[in-house]
């Protein structure tokens, strides 16, 4: 059951990591099949608690609205879009608060590993360049719940 799940998993992660990278947008629809099959998913594995769920959706999505009200707020531009954060909560429905770091960690450092790869590439269109965060979400979801379901910790690291 578990192999199932992270087929359907990556699939969807799929999906929306490539609309993200050619239309820099995440569907609503994408977002919330996410989070109903995150739910289903526990329910399926028998690890279903509401109250997780919640707390996680909670603490991922509002992590992500605050940075992105923060950035608005300084620089008076746009710098996180809402389907951004909204597939932060999503994630909460597949992963615990506990694997929140690892989540944020992944996906930020994959984003700037990616921007500083094409640094040469882009030369003067870099303070104007926008990349999408959506594909970078979805790798830091995939290897998040893969090490949640495989019950790796980073302390055991």
């Amino acid at each position: 059951m578990q192999t199932l799940i992270l087929v359907l998993l990556v699939l969807q992660l799929a999906i929306i990591a490539l609309i993200d990278a050619h239309r820099s947008i995440i569907p609503d629809v994408c977002n919330a099949i996410l989070g109903i099959t995150g739910i289903a998913a526990h329910w399926f594995l028998d690890s279903f608690d509401p109250f997780r769920i919640v707390l996680s959706v909670v603490v991922f999505g509002g992590t992500f609205a605050v940075a992105r009200a923060v950035h608005f707020r300084a620089r008076g531009q746009v710098g996180l879009g809402f389907g951004d954060v909204k597939m932060a909560a999503a994630a909460g429905c597949w992963i615990t608060v506990a694997s929140f770091p690892v989540f944020l960690a992944i996906a930020s450092l994959s984003a700037l590993l990616f921007v500083l790869s094409m640094i040469p590439l882009w030369q003067g269109e870099l303070t104007t360049r926008r990349v999408p965060f959506g594909p970078f979400l979805a790798l830091a979801l995939a290897l998040s719940w893969l090490a949640e379901a495989n019950s790796i910790s980073v302390l055991e690291i």
